[in-house]
């Protein structure tokens, strides 16, 4: 994943991440995975404390879009500093996405389907890649272009995801599949198409890839 020259070194992974979370017992129970899996220090704010946060975020809003409005998440996610790396789990209902548009642009962020019961398991990478200025973008997240048939993977591609998926360089599955190389490059150029990975040059899509499929729907 590439660093942004202008990144803060004080947001590395040695620096606590704070963990605000409209349900305490979530947040508790996500602190307690989180310091498991390498984050010692975790703390579960108030939401009172968040309009100057420094440290690296993970963000649990409501569920529902009518909470969410009620408790002005939306104001609240629009106040964070925009150079605050953050894990934002939540339901693709619930609009997370336009609250953070210019956070997308400027630092690391993650947006997971809450829904997901794998969610949490993944949170510890997620943290980590937006620490070094990644981003992860659960597919659901994007919107539907209405073209559904043309969003789902063909059998080819399948093969292909999971080897991309295990590690593989273009050459190794086009080795392991008896395919060419230029075959296997339009079968990964099209996987992210249809994972919704854009050329940003600040995301490694393999990486991206390989962590979506660890989230199971």
């Amino acid at each position: 994943m590439k660093r942004e020259s202008g990144r803060n070194e004080a947001n590395s992974a040695s620096v606590p991440p704070s963990i605000i979370s409209w349900d305490p017992l979530a947040g508790e129970l996500l602190r307690g995975h989180l310091e498991a899996e390498g984050f010692p220090g975790t703390a579960v704010v108030a939401d009172h404390d968040t309009t100057e946060v420094s440290t690296p975020l993970v963000v649990l809003p409501p569920p529902s879009y009518a909470e969410y409005l009620g408790g002005a998440w939306d104001t609240r996610l629009r106040g964070f500093p925009l150079d605050v790396p953050m894990v934002v789990l939540a339901r693709p209902t619930v609009p997370v996405r336009s609250a953070l548009q210019l956070n997308l642009r400027k630092s690391g962020v993650a947006l997971l389907d809450a829904g997901r019961a794998s969610t949490v398991a993944a949170v510890p990478s997620a943290l980590r890649m937006s620490l070094e200025g990644g981003q992860v973008i659960d597919p659901l997240f994007i919107p539907s272009t209405g073209a559904n048939e043309d969003s789902e993977l063909t059998p080819a591609e399948l093969r292909v995801y999971g080897l991309l998926a295990s590690g593989r360089s273009n050459s190794g599955i086009a080795a392991e599949l008896f395919l060419s190389e230029r075959t296997v490059e339009v079968h990964v150029r099209k996987i992210f198409a249809k994972l919704g990975l854009s050329g940003d040059r600040s995301m490694n899509r393999r990486v991206v890839a390989a962590l979506l499929q660890a989230l199971p729907a």
